[in-house]
């Protein structure tokens, strides 16, 4: 008897805690805009492998083979591989003033489709996530430090900067030409007093 008690209190108690409660779907309903999926977004176990450029640059053998995701400028051109079918070259350049360096990515050809602009004087690059193994010395490609792209995503899109013509500053040349050719003529004219 005590037991069936017992049992119909804890089921009242639980009953009672439950509608206490928000239902999950209500929650959902009230805040749909801020429950969006965002596809840029790293999974929770990103820093298993992330790393920047400068890091591989300065890296130990012991990421030799290693799996690693970078991101970086495109910069320079894509070189299609004369020896692997299919593959292209592309230079990441690190977006951390901080830790610059760059590396080279072999891609599929596919990939490079993913590259509007390539990184240049007037020019900032797509920005490449790419996963990939790195090789510190690689066989296949001469000894040259590498990463061969498994995956790669476009993360932000190239731009291109338009550069004014501004006259202020040609302003401090003009003055020290200015300043120059003063000095020119005066020593001219001693010089003449003088023979």
């Amino acid at each position: 008897m005590k037991s069936r008690a017992l049992s119909s209190a804890l089921c009242a108690l639980a009953l009672v805690v439950a509608c206490a409660l928000p239902t999950a779907a209500a929650w959902a309903d009230d805040n749909d805009s801020a429950n969006v999926i965002n596809p840029l977004q790293m999974p929770d176990n990103s820093f298993l492998y992330d790393t920047s450029i400068y890091d591989l640059i300065n890296a130990d053998p012991t990421y030799e083979g290693s799996t690693v995701q970078i991101t970086g400028e495109v910069v320079g051109d894509a070189v299609h591989d004369l020896e692997d079918e299919g593959k292209t070259w592309l230079t990441l350049s690190s977006t951390d003033k901080k830790a610059p360096g760059s590396i080279s990515v072999l891609v599929d050809d596919d990939d490079v489709s993913l590259v509007d602009t390539y990184g240049a004087f007037d020019k900032t690059g797509t920005i490449l996530r790419v996963k990939g193994t790195y090789h510190l010395s690689c066989s296949e490609h001469e000894g040259t430090m590498d990463v061969h792209a498994d995956s790669v995503t476009a993360v932000t899109e190239g731009q291109t900067h338009e550069e004014e013509f501004d006259f202020d500053d040609f302003v401090p040349g003009i003055i020290v030409c200015a300043v120059g050719l003063v000095l020119a003529i005066a020593y001219y004219i001693m010089r003449e007093r003088n023979l």
